[in-house]
């Protein structure tokens, strides 16, 4: 888990699957599908074109919020909010067993209680304000810092990253970066998704 792509809300099939198929030629390991206003029914085609993407590319898939779409499209995992249910209800779905559970969180209190939970990898943000979070205050990567000296299990920075303020999360301790609008919304997702792993990488290479 190293760069995280979670979709936007705009475009269907036809849209998201192509602009993932960049993603993941250029870089991006796992992949969320966040439709917050989309039908679940019509989410489930995009799932599933989704699935055997990520497949033939050897990354993650990774439904939002719906534990019984990942389970009907055979994803990894399922992110949850801290609105959602409880990691242990969700494992105890039929058909869920073996599948990953990340959880979002916002304050190192919240991320202590996501290891406490169970959570197999925990999100931490938004370290800047972004119009996907409408209303949430941003943490900052005060918080990231936090986070990595008490981590136990992966975690991954998520909110406002883009290109320019990358190696500053990266900085702080994050080893995964989450984005929506860097690559999602930009002309060449490939090429975005390309950037911003190298970047992570050098700016890595330059803490050593």
């Amino acid at each position: 888990m190293r760069l995280y792509l979670i979709t936007g809300d705009q475009g269907g099939q036809e849209q998201t699957v192509r602009i993932v198929e960049a993603a993941l030629a250029g870089g991006v390991d796992v992949v969320q599908l966040r439709k917050k206003t989309m039908p679940k029914g019509e989410q489930y085609a995009i799932a599933l074109a989704l699935r055997r993407l990520t497949a033939l590319h050897g990354a993650l898939f990774i439904v939002n919020d719906h534990a019984d779409l990942a389970i009907a499209a055979d994803a990894d995992g399922v992110h949850l909010g801290q609105d959602d249910l409880p990691p242990a209800a969700v494992r105890a779905l039929p058909g869920f067993a073996a599948r990953m559970i990340g959880r979002s969180t916002h304050s190192i209190e919240q991320a202590r209680v996501a290891m406490r939970e169970g959570a197999d990898y925990f999100a931490v943000g938004p370290v800047y304000p972004t119009p996907t979070k409408a209303g949430r205050p941003a943490v900052g990567t005060g918080l990231v810092s936090e986070v990595t000296a008490i981590a136990d299990r992966p975690f991954v920075a998520v909110g406002g990253i883009d290109g320019a303020n990358a190696p500053a999360v990266v900085e702080a301790g994050a080893r995964a970066l989450a984005v929506v609008r860097a690559i999602y919304d930009g002309d060449n997702p490939a090429e975005a998704a390309r950037r911003l792993r190298e970047s992570m990488i050098a700016r890595e290479a330059a803490r050593r």
